[in-house]
């Protein structure tokens, strides 16, 4: 890393935080002043509240950071140039694509940063929060969700479940083992009780029949070959919407759907959608340069900035929803507006730049 790759990150990196700051704490004042009468009503300690923010503290840095990116980078490259900074890099024979190249990478830095807090860190979190705001402060009581009578295919096997929790705790399956042509049934498992535990599948009080010789043997413990995960059968029963679900969980049940030859236009322009909101930061990252090209005054940029951000978000979601409904197809749909305002930016800067 060169002297300038490390001034241009530390100096942007304090203008993220700092515009971060300020961004973080309007969103959290103006949910607090939904909440108050609530979280005062419950007449719960004060550390409720803070463990209750602490908590969407990735969902609201995860939402905010893209277009927090895009007003610290307005911001830095202003000030650069009303220092003078600008002028003294390109009597140096540095030129602004090399600082947009600078700015590319710092902008895969907070992009890849981004996608690991909303899809690893922020799914966790909310859950929690979740659970906090429900059962903790508001008190509701806590029913555990159940399914009855589930049916499914895993490797090789057909799947009924009397009963299933939640949790993992189940009741009267039946498992039918069936043939490589699926022209006949070789095995029939049942069982009285049924724990999943990361999908392991254990079974107790297990009586297992071959058709084929007419005999049958009892276990009092048997673990079933398959690796079926239960928590996309209580998406529903929790009101979450797929928009909420982590990049590798709506994944893995793209991936289901797909072998049940189901429609998945809808998940595969969300999880497309997932990767783009991240790379969204890079694009920025080039329409901070092309801004700053056009107007150097740091009020009017800031302006720009924010313009530029409400429109991406307009761009997205109409993509987002033509993609959803099937009449393009969803990788164009999601991509697009990233693509679009790449070429954008590109054109502004060469344009502006290429002359000097």
């Amino acid at each position: 890393m060169n002297l300038l790759t490390k001034y241009i990150f530390k100096n942007h990196t304090r203008l993220i935080f700092m515009t971060l700051g300020i961004g973080v704490s309007l969103f959290i004042l103006i949910d607090l002043i939904e909440k108050a009468d609530i979280f005062m009503g419950s007449k719960k300690p004060l550390i409720y509240a803070f463990e209750y923010y602490a908590l969407k503290l990735p969902f609201i840095v995860s939402q905010i950071l893209p277009s927090v990116f895009l007003l610290a980078s307005v911001i830095f490259l202003a000030l650069m140039i009303g220092a003078r900074e600008g002028i003294a890099l390109q009597a140096g024979g540095i030129s602004m694509f090399t600082i947009t190249k600078i700015l590319v990478y710092v902008g895969i830095f907070w992009a890849i940063f981004q996608f690991i807090l909303a899809q690893l860190i922020m799914p966790i979190a909310e859950e929690k929060a979740y659970h906090l705001w429900r059962y903790d402060v508001r008190e509701r009581i806590m029913v555990e969700q159940k399914i009855e009578n589930l049916w499914f295919v895993d490797n090789g096997y057909i799947v009924q479940v009397g009963e299933i929790t939640e949790s993992g705790k189940g009741s009267n399956l039946t498992a039918y083992r069936v043939s490589a042509d699926t022209k006949e049934i070789e095995e029939i498992i049942r069982a009285k009780q049924v724990t999943v535990k990361k999908r392991l599948w254990t079974l107790e009080d297990v009586i297992i029949y071959n058709p084929n010789e007419f005999e049958s043997s009892t276990k009092e413990e048997f673990i079933l070959p398959i690796s079926q995960s239960i928590r996309f059968y209580f998406i529903s029963t929790k009101e979450e919407k797929p928009q909420n679900l982590s990049f590798f969980v709506l994944n893995e049940a793209i991936e289901k759907l797909k072998s049940s030859g189901s429609n998945i236009e809808n998940l595969l322009t969300i999880w497309h959608s997932k990767i783009t909101y991240s790379v969204m930061m890079i694009v920025f990252s080039v329409l901070a340069v092309a801004i700053i090209s056009y107007k150097e005054n740091i009020y009017l940029a800031v302006i720009m900035a924010t313009v530029t951000a409400f429109v991406s978000y307009v761009l997205n979601t109409i993509g987002i929803s033509i993609g959803q409904s099937g009449k393009i197809p969803p990788i164009f749909a999601a991509w697009c507006p990233c693509f679009l305002l790449l070429i954008i930016g590109y054109l502004r800067i060469y344009m502006s730049f290429s002359k000097r």
